[in-house]
C-alpha cells in the first residue's frame, strides 16, 4: 500500500472499481466507476490536484442540506433573535437543493429557483432574502477550517424596488395621535415617533433597564436586534420624559414592562399588534391609510437630521450598525428639495454679477488679433 502524497493504486470490489491514495498521511479511499479506465482517470485527477484545492471524499459528498444545517448551527450559537424567521427562510432551500451535492450547485439553478418562487407569487425581497441565506452558507463553509467547499458559487440578486416612502409630519402625528383611544397605544406610537426604535425593541424596555439618578434608558443587549446596547437620555423638560413619566403613573408591581396594556381581559400584556387601532386612527384623522407604523421610524431618523443631529449620534439612537441602512431610512421629500433650490438660489444672488476684468474696445481687439496671427506665421516660417 503506498504512503506518500505522490502514489496511490485503483482496485477492484465487486462490480465497481476503488481508488486509494494518501494525503497528509491519511488513507482516503472512494469509488471511482464501473471500468478500471474509469478509475484510473479519477486517480489521476485526484494526484494532480494541489493539496490547497484537495477536498478528502466525505467533503465531496457534502449536500447543500449540510451546509444549511452548518449555517442554523452557526446563527444559533451566535444567538440572533430572527432564527425563526431564518428556518422558514431555509425551508424552501433545503425542499429544492437539500439534496443536491454542495459541488453541484451552479448559477442556473439558482436562477431557475427563483423563477420557481417568483411563479409561486413569492415576493422578490422573499426570494431575495432565502438566496443571500444560501450564498451565507456557502461562505460560511468556505470560510472554515479545513474549509467544506472549494468554491462559493455566483447567486445572483433580484431587482428589488419596494422602498418605503411613508412618513407623518408633526401636523399629521399629531391628529393621528389624538384619535387613538387606548392611551397605551398612544405612548407606545408616541415613543417610537420619537426615537425611532424598532417596536421589538421598544416592547422589551423594562423598569430594570431605567436609571432615575441620571434619568437614562440603557437598553439591554439582549433586547437589541443587533445585539448592542444603547443609551437613550432623557432630558428634564423633553418629550421622553414626560412619556416615562406617564408610564410610571400607571406602572404595574406584577409587570417589567414600561410599555403594557390590557388585552383580552388580562392586564400587563406587552404592545403587539395594534394595527385596528391604527388604521381607524388613520381613517378618523384623514390621512393616507397606506402609512404604516414603521413610517414612524423613517420619521424620526428625517427628524433628527434636519433638526442638526449628526449622523452617528442619529444612528446610535435608533440603532443603526450601517450608514448604507440608515440612508435608505432619511427620504428625501419634495419639500427637501424645494428647500434646497431655495438656498441655492440665495446663495448665486450674494455673488456678484459683474466681471471684474474690463472690455477692450472692438478695434483694440481686432489689432490683439492680427499681432497674434502674424506670430504664428512668421514662427512657422
Amino acid at each position: 500500500m503506498p504512503r506518500d502524497r505522490g502514489s496511490g493504486h485503483i482496485y477492484r470490489r465487486g462490480k465497481r472499481w476503488w481508488i486509494a491514495y494518501y494525503r497528509d498521511g491519511t488513507l482516503h479511499r472512494e469509488s471511482a466507476g464501473t471500468s478500471e479506465e474509469q478509475a484510473g482517470k479519477r486517480l489521476k485527477a485526484i494526484m494532480r490536484q494541489s493539496d490547497d484545492a484537495f477536498l478528502p471524499p466525505r467533503v465531496r459528498r457534502l449536500t447543500v442540506g449540510d451546509l444549511l444545517d452548518d449555517l442554523v448551527t452557526h446563527l444559533k450559537v451566535k444567538g440572533i433573535a430572527s432564527l425563526a424567521k431564518v428556518l422558514s427562510h431555509v425551508k424552501p432551500l433545503r425542499d429544492t437543493f437539500g439534496a443536491i451535492r454542495a459541488m453541484a450547485l451552479d448559477t442556473p439553478r439558482v436562477e431557475a429557483y427563483q423563477k420557481d418562487r417568483l411563479d409561486a407569487r413569492k415576493a422578490p425581497a422573499t426570494v431575495n432574502r432565502e438566496c443571500e441565506l444560501l450564498r451565507q452558507a456557502y461562505r460560511l463553509a468556505y470560510r472554515r477550517t479545513p474549509p467544506r467547499v472549494a468554491r462559493v458559487p455566483f447567486i445572483p440578486l433580484l431587482t428589488v424596488e419596494n422602498a418605503r416612502q411613508g412618513f407623518l409630519p408633526r401636523a399629521d402625528f399629531l391628529a393621528l395621535a389624538a384619535k387613538l383611544t387606548d392611551l397605551d397605544v398612544r405612548d407606545f406610537v408616541e415613543w417610537f415617533w420619537w426615537t425611532g426604535m424598532r417596536p421589538k425593541e421598544i416592547r422589551q424596555l423594562t423598569w430594570a433597564m431605567l436609571d432615575r439618578e441620571t434619568w437614562t434608558l440603557r437598553l439591554d443587549p439582549k433586547a437589541a436586534k443587533t445585539r448592542y446596547g444603547r443609551v437613550i437620555p432623557l432630558p428634564a423638560d423633553g418629550p421622553l420624559r414626560a412619556i416615562v413619566n406617564r408610564r410610571l403613573a400607571c406602572r404595574r408591581l406584577d409587570c417589567p414592562l414600561i410599555f403594557h396594556r390590557a388585552s383580552k381581559g388580562r392586564t400587563g400584556q406587552p404592545i403587539r399588534d395594534y394595527r385596528r387601532q391604527w388604521k381607524a386612527a388613520l381613517k378618523a384623522a384623514n390621512l393616507p391609510v397606506g402609512l404604516l407604523p414603521y413610517d414612524l421610524r423613517r420619521t424620526a431618523l428625517r427628524n433628527m437630521v434636519r433638526g442638526g443631529t449628526d449622523y452617528s449620534v442619529a444612528m446610535k439612537l435608533s440603532g443603526h450598525r450601517t450608514r448604507s441602512t440608515f440612508d435608505r431610512y432619511n427620504i428625501t421629500s419634495e419639500d427637501d428639495l424645494r428647500a434646497a433650490l431655495e438656498r441655492t438660489a440665495a446663495y448665486v444672488e450674494t455673488l456678484p454679477a459683474e466681471r471684474n476684468v474690463a472690455d477692450f474696445p472692438a478695434e483694440h481687439s481686432q489689432f490683439i488679433h492680427t499681432a497674434a496671427s502674424e506670430r504664428k506665421a512668421a514662427s512657422s516660417d
